[in-house]
């Protein structure tokens, strides 16, 4: 028994760089470390949450903007007849030339910074020395702005097309 390694790993010094281990142990397994969320995640989900309420505030406006032309009686004949147009608009009213603005701006606006905030996002999961639930969070966050905003533009151009027809 006395030609056995000993694996007693509190008698060797520290300075020692081949002092033996215990057999099932990690390296650094005195060395505990403690990933740090990741602050370009964290920017990347604020930049998600100010994007989802900005499409509410676009989506309030756009729906009251709407409600204007629901309730107003404007008919276009002719699309191509671009003096009707300027009419029927100028007959709705600065109320409703203001929704269409601020909708607009807030949709276009949410997308450009939802792309932002996606790409930090996809940036804080790639990290390797932080963690990644922000970053994760951030793009799922960021994919529905973008998605929202691009479905709420078709679907009021399809609802536009069929005003028209």
């Amino acid at each position: 028994m006395d030609n056995e390694p000993k694996n007693d790993f509190n008698n060797s010094s520290v300075n020692e760089p081949y002092a033996p281990r215990p057999i099932f142990s990690n390296e650094n397994s005195d060395i505990m470390v403690i990933k740090k969320h990741s602050g370009i995640g964290i920017a990347a989900f604020i930049i998600g949450l100010i994007c989802v309420i900005i499409v509410i505030i676009g989506g309030v406006t756009g729906s009251s903007l709407v409600d204007q032309i629901a309730n107003s009686d404007l008919i276009i004949t002719d699309p191509n007849d671009t003096q009707a147009i300027q009419e029927s608009i100028e007959a709705l009213g600065e109320e409703a030339l203001i929704a269409m603005s601020l909708t607009l701006l807030c949709l276009v606006g949410a997308g450009m910074l939802a792309f932002v905030g996606l790409i930090l996002a996809i940036i804080a999961a790639c990290s390797s020395k932080r963690r990644k639930m922000f970053g994760v969070i951030g793009i799922l966050v960021n994919l529905l702005v973008i998605v929202a905003g691009i479905s709420l533009f078709f679907s009021g151009i399809a609802s536009i097309a069929s005003n028209l027809a």
